[in-house]
């Protein structure tokens, strides 16, 4: 009698505990559940959650790259280049949205806006190799073919 009544307390408490967590931190509970969804390459179940977290005003960085991220995946890119905007205007120094702006630039065929990108990429992080190379590739495509041999040197060492 006494263990049943000591496991049904336990469960008791177990259970409001997670209702009153419900209760008083919502949006960490949705920040979650879309975690969840992002985890498990769901975009487009894990956005909904992120734009009502957004709409709500619970707003991290962790949440605008993973937002920003879900819309690349799922094709939207307008939206994936406000998000990442909005994540280098906060600050500057954020190269995961620097490079995702990039990336999205490139593929709208913004070339120029992309060369810029990767530029400033670069300035943080003069060594990276891979960067160097997508630069390259960017100049190519819009015919700065001298710039983007210079780029493809500096890649495999050859010049500094």
């Amino acid at each position: 009698m006494r263990r049943s009544v000591l496991i049904l307390s336990l469960i008791a408490i177990a259970l409001l505990t997670t209702l009153t967590y419900h209760l008083l931190n919502p949006n960490w509970v949705l920040f979650r559940k879309g975690e969840i969804y992002y985890s498990k390459n769901k975009y487009s179940k894990a956005i909904p959650c992120y734009a009502r977290l957004l709409k709500n005003g619970f707003e991290t960085r962790e949440l605008l790259l993973h937002l920003g991220t879900s819309y690349v995946a799922t094709g939207d890119l307008e939206k994936a280049d406000t998000i990442f905007r909005k994540i280098i205007n906060q600050s500057p120094n954020k190269l995961a949205a620097v490079m995702e702006l990039a990336g999205i630039c490139t593929i709208f065929g913004r070339f120029k806006t992309a060369t810029i990108f990767y530029r400033t990429f670069l300035q943080e992080q003069a060594d990276n190799r891979s960067v160097r190379i997508l630069l390259a590739r960017v100049l190519t495509w819009s015919g700065h073919f001298d710039e983007a041999i210079l780029e493809y040197k500096r890649a495999l060492g050859e010049e500094k």
